[in-house]
């Protein structure tokens, strides 16, 4: 069996990464107004925003509402060039916080539903793509102060062992399908069969079994094996009995960023048991990188072909409704095809580290959550001062599945879960 770490802004966040859209508002009005301070002139402007008139006072912090404060004492205020950057920051504002996507996309669906709207798709796409590539700037200077500061003390040391030790931690049955459980039960009854019946038969002592099996086949005696092995495979001590680690991991990062790269050597990680030297270990960044040379550019926008309203906008016949849509910036690169290839490949089992799964990347999760193949789904959630955040992400979790059933029987209960810092 094999496991995918599916990796969200949470991950980054964990790691003391400020990537998050509010982090990106905040510095954008954090910059803007040390730009607009050192101007000194009677104006300011960027490809972003204009305003006519600068104060002469400042308050010490520097964000939008001291900004919009300082210009409304000298009756002035900020010109917006960029409307969407004039939603999103508004948004922002009232709500301290924002979806930049989730905006995006509601924008879009207005554009075609309302004949009185003023912000029209060309418009709205142009503003869109100026953001995306002001966020690459800003994620690219995250990192780099990042890859200089992190590992530096104890509590980053012990923040990557934490995480280490669960990206390679042995199956714990109990999280799995019945179907899936009762498949293993079965393939592991396979391996014994024979010795099985040799030693209930008398004709081989237990001896002479391999030690791999002798433990397993001990416990079973004349009982129903496949009872006994399905009990041994739930129970704590199940890996004391079969060999669950995972056959492959892979790294599915929803992110621009490589903080998954952290985990991907384990040689020095203080991990409860060694590590099966074959195992093997993949990347995909499934919605680009901010690297401008690996050829895999950042995929920003909406995807979510389940939206009632998408069959609308695709019959349009309009291919700018469609510019920012992320299921179809998938087949600019290989990236999707490589994910069906592992989807298909064997069972798999689902960490989710830091995403919320939410609509804005629905399509593909759909894909990875309703997939046959797909035996379990096990959020690690965010442990916050008085509570946490695991029934926020399995109520996201439920917008992926038309068969709620299914969805009761693959989603690990709380109980089973644990926060992932």
């Amino acid at each position: 069996m094999n496991r995918i770490i599916l990796i969200g802004n949470g991950f980054d966040l964990a790691h003391g990464m400020k990537t998050s859209y509010n982090n990106f508002i905040n510095d954008y009005w954090n910059n803007t107004i040390l730009d607009i301070q050192k101007a000194g002139g009677k104006s300011f402007e960027n490809p972003e925003i204009e305003i006519y008139r600068i104060p002469k006072y400042w308050l010490p912090e520097n964000n939008y509402q001291t900004l919009t404060e300082a210009l409304e004492r000298i009756k002035c205020e900020i010109v917006f060039k960029n409307k969407f950057l004039e939603i999103i920051t508004k948004k922002h504002q009232i709500q301290n916080w924002v979806d930049i996507e989730n905006e995006y996309y509601g924008l879009l669906k207005d554009s075609f539903k309302n004949e009185n709207c003023e912000y029209n798709i060309a418009d709205l796409n142009r503003d869109f793509n100026e953001i995306q590539n002001l966020l690459e700037t800003y994620l690219r200077n995250v990192e780099d102060n990042f890859k200089q500061t992190f590992g530096k003390d104890n509590t980053d040391k012990n923040l990557k062992n934490s995480i280490a030790y669960k990206i390679y931690s042995d199956f714990k049955l109990k999280d799995f399908t019945e179907a899936s459980i009762n498949k293993k039960a079965e393939v592991e009854y396979q391996k014994i069969k024979d010795d099985l019946k040799a030693v209930n038969t008398g004709n081989i002592d237990l001896n002479e079994i391999s030690e791999e099996k002798r433990a397993l086949i001990s416990t079973i005696g004349k009982s129903d094996p496949i009872v006994t092995i399905r009990r041994r495979l739930l129970s704590d001590s199940g890996s004391n009995y079969f060999n669950l680690q995972p056959t492959e991991i892979l790294f599915l990062n929803f992110n621009y960023t490589f903080t998954e790269r952290i985990y991907y050597d384990m040689n020095w990680y203080d991990l409860p048991r060694s590590v099966n030297e074959n195992l093997e270990k993949n990347i995909i960044h499934i919605h680009g990188t901010t690297n401008t040379r690996d050829n895999n550019n950042v995929i920003f926008g909406f995807g979510d072909e389940i939206d009632e309203d998408y069959k609308s906008i695709e019959n349009l016949n309009d291919n700018t409704y469609l510019e920012n849509i992320k299921s179809i910036k998938y087949l600019e690169t290989d990236n999707y095809k490589k994910l069906l290839e592992f989807l298909n490949s064997d069972d798999y089992q689902i960490f989710i580290f830091g995403h919320s799964c939410g609509n804005s990347d629905r399509t593909l999760l759909s894909t990875l959550f309703e997939h046959k193949n797909c035996v379990s789904i096990k959020p690690f959630y965010h442990k916050r001062e008085n509570d946490d955040n695991y029934s926020e992400i399995a109520r996201n979790i439920t917008r992926n599945f038309s068969n709620k059933a299914v969805l009761r029987d693959k989603v690990v209960n709380k109980d089973y879960c644990e926060p992932l810092t």
